[in-house]
């Protein structure tokens, strides 16, 4: 099986200006699932049941000119008091396409976008927390000091421009600043974390939400929602290894690009060595 075939999201490239859109249809499903809480087996299970487009992360590294830029912008006014708070108007333009939302960045705004479709699904995907943990510090961590990354981010204008700074300020508005001590960081993040969850529980009644673990399967969330079950199993995708795996061709996918951004300036090197040798 190919790179394309395994991991066909990653080798989907668009260039769409959100601020020029509009809701086309409408917001049912709102989860609140961080990062490393099942999230793409939840996109792909939303998917199942005909809840087209589900927005994912991997929405955002497909489309990221404008993307980066509105949930940035999103982050700042939430977190940094910057900007305005997005309303109904920008939430429809970022996310018109979609009918359910999982993952990052979204799930940092549940409650926003729950003032903003009122009338949307919300359930709760949450893992135990020290669980959860170790799981993004074998994966999201891992990537996110590699050394590959940090040379990618010197030839790579579409990460340097567009994609760090957005993930820099995601991870620093909900779990703090960066830091090397390895009890602080994980205060930081499980705190941060927790404080998602709490926040949802706040403003969404119980009444109105769904407290729900993949291991549940297909029954309740399709009583929940309102859909007929599946007769396939409840996905389950994306777990370390595939994530690594995942990485892998992302990152080989990045190294392409940059070759091709830098490939001009390697020719003009290489002539002026050239050059400089025969005339020297």
């Amino acid at each position: 099986m190919t790179d394309r075939e395994r991991f066909p999201n990653y080798f989907i490239e668009e260039d769409i200006d959100r601020r020029k859109c509009t809701r086309v249809v409408p917001m049912k499903v709102l989860v609140i699932g961080m990062l490393r809480t099942g999230t793409l087996s939840m996109q792909t299970a939303l998917e199942d049941l005909g809840y087209k487009t589900t927005h994912h992360m991997q929405k955002v590294f497909q489309n990221p000119g404008s993307e980066c830029v509105m949930w940035k912008e999103a982050l700042e006014a939430k977190y940094r008091n910057k900007g305005q708070r997005f309303t109904r108007k920008e939430w429809d333009q970022l996310l018109g396409h979609c009918q359910a939302v999982v993952d990052l960045p979204a799930a940092a705004f549940i409650p926003e976008l729950y003032e903003a479709y009122p009338d949307a699904k919300v359930v709760v995907v949450q893992r135990d927390p020290d669980r959860w943990y170790e799981s993004c510090s074998h994966t999201v961590m891992k990537f996110s000091s590699s050394p590959q990354l940090k040379i990618l981010y010197f030839l790579d204008r579409w990460l340097v421009m567009r994609l760090a700074p957005f993930m820099r300020l995601l991870l620093t508005s909900l779990f703090g600043p960066q830091t090397e001590d390895p009890i602080k960081r994980r205060e930081n993040w499980i705190k941060g974390y927790t404080d998602a969850y709490d926040e949802v529980r706040r403003i969404v009644p119980p009444e109105k939400r769904l407290e729900f673990s993949l291991d549940q399967g297909w029954e309740p969330l399709c009583k929940y929602l309102g859909n007929d079950v599946p007769k396939k199993p409840f996905p389950h995708v994306n777990d370390s290894a595939s994530f690594d795996a995942g990485i892998k061709v992302f990152v080989k996918r990045m190294w392409i690009r940059a070759a091709k951004q830098n490939l001009p300036f390697i020719v003009g090197a290489l002539g002026v060595t050239a050059a400089w040798w025969m005339y020297a």
